[in-house]
C-alpha cells in the first residue's frame, strides 16, 4: 500500500526527514531502494564510539541513547533520539571514528544507509547536497548551544534548558517530557544524580512540576533561579 505521497506507508516517514527534505517521490522511491530496514531490541548497541563503521540511520520507531565516555569512563548523553530523527551522517562524508556510541533504549525500528550506496545516489543526485549540508549545519548550531549553556549557566538553570528543550506539547497544553531517569538528565548537563534529585524534589513541592512513570510533566513556568 501507499500513502498520498506515493510512497509505500512503510516508507513514508523519509518524507518527514530534513535530509531528504525537497526531493521527489520519484527520488525517494530510488533512494529507498538502496536503503536497508534494520530493527533493534531495547539495550542493543547500534554504534560504538571509536567504531569505523560508515552508514547513517534513521529512526522509525522507538527511542534511542546518543552518549560518550571520556578516558576516565564518565559517560555524558547528547541527545535522546525517537522516530524522525537521524544519526551516523557525518560517516557519510568522512572515515574517522565514530565519536559517540547509541543505544536503543526501547525496542527500534528504521533504515540504514551505507556510504557506499550513498556515493552511488548522490553521483546522479547533487541535489541533495543542500539539505544534508543544511542538516549539518543545524547540528553544528545545536552542538554550540549545548557547549554554550554548558559554559554559561549553572546546575539548576542547565536543568530548566533541558527540561524545555526536551518538553513537547500536549493537545491539552501542557508540557511533558519523554521518559528520563535523574541519572538521565545527571549525565544530560553534567552533574550529580542526586543534584537533579534535589532540584526536581523542590520544583515538584512548589507545584512547577510532576512525575508520572518518568515523564515529567511542567505544570506552570519554571523559576528563573533555584
Amino acid at each position: 500500500m501507499t500513502n498520498s505521497k506515493g510512497l509505500p506507508n512503510h516508507l513514508s516517514s523519509l518524507h518527514k526527514i530534513e535530509l531528504f527534505a525537497g526531493l521527489s517521490t520519484d527520488t525517494l522511491m530510488e533512494l529507498s531502494t538502496l536503503m536497508k530496514e534494520v530493527s533493534f531490541q531495547k539495550n542493543s548497541t547500534i554504534i560504538t564510539q571509536g567504531d569505523n563503521t560508515r552508514s547513517l540511520f534513521i529512526i522509525t520507531s522507538g527511542r534511542l541513547k546518543v552518549f560518550a565516555n571520556n578516558e576516565e569512563g564518565d559517560q555524558t548523553i547528547f541527545t535522546f533520539m525517537k522516530a524522525g530523527d537521524f544519526f551516523g551522517e557525518l560517516s557519510l562524508l568522512d572515515d574517522a571514528p565514530r565519536s559517540a556510541s547509541v543505544v536503543a533504549v526501547e525496542d527500534s525500528k528504521g533504515f540504514s544507509l551505507s556510504h557506499q550506496n550513498f556515493c552511488t545516489f548522490l553521483s546522479n543526485h547533487a541535489e541533495v547536497c543542500q539539505p544534508l549540508f543544511k542538516a549539518l549545519t543545524t547540528r553544528i548550531r545545536q552542538m554550540d548551544e549545548t557547549i554554550c549553556n554548558l559554559t554559561s549557566r549553572d546546575i539548576y538553570g542547565r536543568l530548566v534548558q533541558i527540561l524545555y528543550k526536551e518538553a513537547e506539547p500536549q493537545a491539552d497544553g501542557t508540557l511533558i517530557t519523554q521518559r528520563f531517569t535523574h541519572q538521565d538528565l545527571a549525565e544530560m548537563i553534567g552533574s550529580s544524580r542526586e543534584m537533579v534529585s534535589r532540584i526536581l524534589t523542590d520544583l515538584k513541592k512548589g507545584g512547577y512540576i510532576s512525575i508520572d512513570k518518568k515523564r515529567i510533566l511542567l505544570e506552570k513556568k519554571l523559576p528563573d533561579h533555584q
